[in-house]
């Protein structure tokens, strides 16, 4: 199993040199991916999921130009209000620039009102996000890909390069859990990229999407809000009710739910460690601290 960390890219303590440190640590550390996150703009009622945010892709592409061998990931792109043919551009020329390390996670995008500001609908976000993978992967894959006509874009007589330096363009993780998400993981996507879930809702995810015909190999990273120390919280409640839970407690009790998650499967955790969500503090000292305590304590007994 691989082992990632949520990049300091939001929040109190987001910087240039806050993320530009944390990166050249998490790679020295033994970290073999470094995560965005994704939100243009929050309603100010919506600040505990982190009101400063610095662009998912412009961070990347800034943090691959400081790093050598990570892997670049999104969990996840909210793809729906976002022009695809751009996007494509974009992630192409990341992709390239970094010699083949993005990993794309993408979803519909969930606060109604920054997808409205944003000129997506949200009624048919869903429909848009499906039309939207698509496109991405004709820019990068077809050599001449230059025409398309689909209900929210099109376009005719076109090029589009450079191409990624992944052969047809990075892996494409679909996020999210209600069906319609595992529907797509199942027939659009090559991973599925869950945040917040157990081992057994991760395994139970896995039958839902090959219920849905999904034989294809599927990569699995899941992002984990992780803090190691002595508290007694294991969940909390989302936005929406949900129950989210928590890699959490003593070094020993994380490392049994780390083993727990690859006897599920998993390929991929992404830990997002004193997330924001439920720490509001700038205590980047302790986010450091707790990454270099999973590397040191947690790491090598998944080594190899």
């Amino acid at each position: 199993m691989q082992f990632g960390v949520m990049l300091p890219h939001r929040w109190l303590y987001a910087a240039g040199n806050t993320i530009r440190d944390f990166a050249h640590e998490a790679e020295a550390l033994g970290y073999t991916s470094l995560w965005v996150t994704d939100h243009i703009i929050v309603p100010s009622y919506r600040m505990e999921r982190g009101h400063i945010f610095y662009e998912a892709l412009t961070t990347l592409a800034y943090v691959s130009s400081i790093t050598t061998h990570c892997r670049l990931g999104v969990a996840v792109l909210a793809l729906s209000p976002r022009n695809p043919v751009l996007v494509a551009k974009q992630v192409a020329s990341i992709d390239a620039l970094s010699q083949g390390r993005v990993v794309l996670g993408v979803g519909t995008g969930w606060i109604e009102e920054e997808l409205r500001y944003l000129g997506a609908s949200w009624s048919v976000r869903g429909r848009m996000l499906d039309e939207a993978i698509t496109v991405l992967r004709k820019l990068w894959s077809d050599e001449n890909a230059n025409f398309f006509q689909g209900r929210y874009t099109a376009f005719t007589d076109v090029t589009c390069f450079p191409k990624p330096a992944q052969p047809s363009g990075p892996k494409v993780l679909i996020g999210g859990m209600t069906a319609p998400s595992l529907r797509r993981a199942a027939t659009l996507g090559d991973g599925w990229i869950p945040w917040a879930v157990t081992p057994q809702e991760l395994k139970d995810g896995v039958a839902r999407i090959r219920a849905y015909g999904g034989n294809r190999p599927l990569e699995l990273v899941c992002v984990m809000p992780t803090d190691i120390g002595s508290h007694a919280m294991e969940h909390y409640t989302g936005v929406f009710g949900e129950d989210h839970k928590l890699l959490s407690g003593s070094v020993t009790t994380v490392a049994k739910m780390v083993k727990k998650f690859e006897e599920a499967g998993l390929h991929h955790l992404v830990c997002s460690f004193r997330d924001v969500r439920l720490f509001r503090d700038d205590r980047i000292d302790e986010i450091n601290r707790q990454m270099r305590l999973f590397a040191k304590e947690v790491l090598p007994a998944f080594a190899g």
